[in-house]
């Protein structure tokens, strides 16, 4: 991985505000499997979410899980990480 990718993982990591998903998870009592017991840790959400953040950029692609969505525009060297609790997409009828 490039010093530039790993320079913008840790800049979204030091400012996405991963108390308000615990928060959101917490209220919505949102499970993962993955998680040992109940809501994930604040430790298990941000581990997750970092390796989304490599795995997209490796993978040159958008990821999602968990209701982490990361965005990764390869030509534009643009990475974004949202946490989504609701969403739709709709085809518009020709």
């Amino acid at each position: 991985m490039k010093e530039k990718h790993q320079e913008a993982i840790d800049e979204i990591m030091d400012w996405f505000d991963f108390e308000r998903v615990v928060k959101v998870m917490e209220f919505l009592n949102w499970k993962w499997i993955t998680a040992e017991e109940g809501v994930p840790s604040i430790g298990e959400i941000k581990k997750t979410a970092r390796r989304l953040l490599k795995e997209a950029i490796k993978k040159k692609t958008s990821i999602a899980t968990g209701g982490f969505k990361v965005t990764y525009l390869p030509k534009e060297d643009f990475l974004h990480l949202e946490f989504v609790i609701s969403e739709f997409d709709a085809v518009i009828k020709k």
